[in-house]
Parts: structure tokens; C-alpha cells; sequence
């Protein structure tokens, strides 16, 4: 009997609707889907096959404590041809400083690095979905960064062996991004440099860096390296399960059934969770909620709402939103800058 993995039980639910943030944090959850993350954002992982950096990964697969399926009733999720899941499990996704506040990891694991010296690196990856959601993304990956260095103490090392610190990575994906900014990766890191006078000791300084992996759309001109296209498959707001399921197996390796160990079924079509991606489909669904409302304001309303928050995500320009809602420019820059 063919079984489906974690994965393909995640994505495969067209009829669950979870919010979109709940699927992608399932989704980039995946031992396959974070080997080729660190793979492409990471130094350590980088020469290394597929493979072998899922085997470096950290923690036991299970289905365990919490639902990783929320469309399963309990009964469904011990059912045993449901798979237990390839997602990371292990560490806690909770950070607790007393006086400081309470953050929550949506992806947090730890890998070995394949050398001969097995170096320990913690990892959090997290989905953001607006480039420019009203902080700068960067300052708030390295706030990150500095808090999984801070809770290390009592956990990774005792006392005053900070010698024994482990290298973090906090790894952002987001997937709604300005044209300028599609399709890019960058890393924030600490440097080295000499102000005055050469320093010949070595220190071990490179313990945190800020990854930002920014996804694109089918109008970007630079159409990336491997990891967007996997992304940009799996999130794909057009494209069908089938063509998914062939794009992945062919492209990536990714097998398309499971026998025994795993592999990965069909990738379902997402479109009714990244609606908003899409220019046509955000303005129809501004126009059906003014249907709703039973009158003609609603429907205005709804469609410039819509217009209007197209053009901060930088996904439609002032004056095509001046064209499509019949205002000047200078009426949408005014209502922009309210």
C-alpha cells in the first residue's frame, strides 16, 4: 500500500482551511524541504548532497504531543496509514527570559555538520509573509539570532565555558516581495575587521547570521537558483497537483509515491491560501465581499482595499491601481499615504 508522507499530508488538504502561515510553517517543517534550505543559505551545508544533510538533521520524527494535521480528528491522526511525519520535533519553539518577554520560533532545530569535527549549528527558520510587514525584517532575524545565543547558557554550556557557544542561523522565507527584491538571498553576518594594527589571534567571532531568502513571482526577470524554484513550486498559486507532482519528481528528486520509507505523493494547488498573491484574484475577491454586502459601496470598497494593499506589497504599480479603480494618482498616493 502506497502512504503519503508528512508533507503530502499537509499540502494535500484542498478542502482545510487553515490559514496560510499554518501550512507553510507545516510545509517548510519537512526533514527534504530543510536540507535543501540549508543547503542554499548555509556555508557548512553547502558542498553537500541532499541526502546527507537530511541525515545531519537533528531529532526523531514522530507524531506526537501536538497535531501537526488539524484537519484530522485524533482518532484519523493514529491511524496507521498515516505516516508519522519527517518534521523536526525535539527542541522547544518557546523562548522564555524572565523580564524579557516571550518570543515563538515557528521552525527551530539543530544539525551536525558532516566534518570530521561534527560541529553543532541551531537553526530557525521562519515564514514571513510581507517583505515590508512595518519593521525591517533583518533587525528582528538578529534579535533572533541574539536570543537563541542567550538561551544557550545552562542548555549548550555552564558557567563561563563560552567556548562552547554554538553557531545559530535564523532563516527567513518570504514570499511576498517587491520586485526589486525577488528572488534573492542575503546574509547578515559578524565580520572581522582591523581599525588599527594587525590582531594575529584567532578568535571564533562567526556565531550568528541572519539569512533572508526572498521568493518571487512569474514576473520577475531573474528567475533564481534552485531552492526559489522549489519554493516557488511548492507555493505556486497556478499551478495544478499534477503539475507539481512532475515538476518536483523530475526537477528535484522529490519521489512522487512512497512504498516504504517515504517520498512525496502530489503537492496540492494552495491557491485558495495565496489568494492574495495574485493581482486579478485579490481584486475579485474585493469585488465578491461587496457582493455580500448587497451594495455597490461594498464593492467599490472591497476592490480599491484590495488595489490599495497590492501596491504596498509592491505587487502593482500607482498607476496601473489609477487605472483599474478610475481615480488620478494623485487620489490613490493620498489614500496610500493615510
Amino acid at each position: 500500500m502506497k502512504q503519503k508522507t508528512h508533507i503530502a499530508n499537509v499540502l494535500e488538504r484542498n478542502n482545510c482551511k487553515d490559514q496560510y502561515d499554518t501550512q507553510v510553517k507545516h510545509i517548510l517543517s519537512d526533514k527534504t524541504i530543510l536540507a535543501w534550505i540549508l543547503k542554499y543559505t548555509t556555508s557548512e551545508f553547502k558542498e553537500y548532497p541532499i541526502d546527507l544533510i537530511i541525515s545531519c538533521i537533528e531529532g526523531k520524527p514522530e507524531i506526537g504531543t501536538h497535531r501537526l494535521f488539524p484537519c484530522l480528528t485524533p482518532e484519523q491522526t493514529e491511524m496507521p496509514s498515516i505516516p508519522k511525519p519527517e518534521a523536526i520535533t525535539g527542541m522547544d519553539t518557546v523562548d522564555k527570559t524572565p523580564g524579557e518577554g516571550e518570543i515563538t520560533y515557528d521552525i527551530r532545530f539543530s544539525v551536525l555538520t558532516p566534518t570530521n569535527e561534527r560541529i553543532k549549528l541551531i537553526i530557525n527558520v521562519e515564514a514571513q509573509k510581507k517583505f515590508n510587514p512595518g519593521y525591517d525584517i533583518v533587525t528582528r532575524g538578529i534579535f533572533y539570532c541574539a536570543r537563541m545565543i542567550a538561551a544557550q547558557k545552562e542548555t549548550e554550556f555552564v558557567g563561563s565555558d563560552y567556548d562552547s557557544v554554538k553557531k545559530v542561523y535564523s532563516i527567513w522565507i518570504c514570499m511576498k516581495n517587491p520586485m526589486y527584491t525577488q528572488h534573492t538571498i542575503t546574509s547578515y553576518h559578524m565580520a572581522q575587521k582591523p581599525i588599527y594594527g594587525a590582531l594575529p589571534k584567532k578568535f571564533r567571532y562567526d556565531l550568528m547570521e541572519m539569512v533572508l531568502v526572498c521568493l518571487g513571482s512569474p514576473e520577475s526577470k531573474n528567475k533564481g537558483n534552485d531552492l526559489h524554484g522549489l519554493l516557488d513550486t511548492i507555493l505556486s498559486p497556478n499551478l495544478t497537483p499534477e503539475d507539481k507532482e512532475q515538476i518536483l519528481t523530475n526537477d528535484y528528486n522529490i519521489p512522487a509515491t512512497t512504498e516504504q520509507e517515504g517520498g512525496l505523493r502530489h503537492m496540492c494547488n494552495l491557491s485558495d491560501l495565496i489568494e492574495e498573491r495574485g493581482i486579478e484574484k485579490g481584486i475579485a475577491l474585493g469585488l465578491e465581499q461587496g457582493k455580500l454586502e448587497g451594495k455597490l459601496e461594498g464593492k467599490l470598497e472591497g476592490k480599491l482595499e484590495t488595489l490599495l494593499s497590492l501596491v504596498r506589497d509592491g505587487l502593482l504599480s500607482v498607476e496601473e491601481a489609477s487605472k483599474r479603480s478610475d481615480m488620478t494618482v494623485a487620489e490613490v498616493q493620498a489614500l496610500l499615504a493615510n
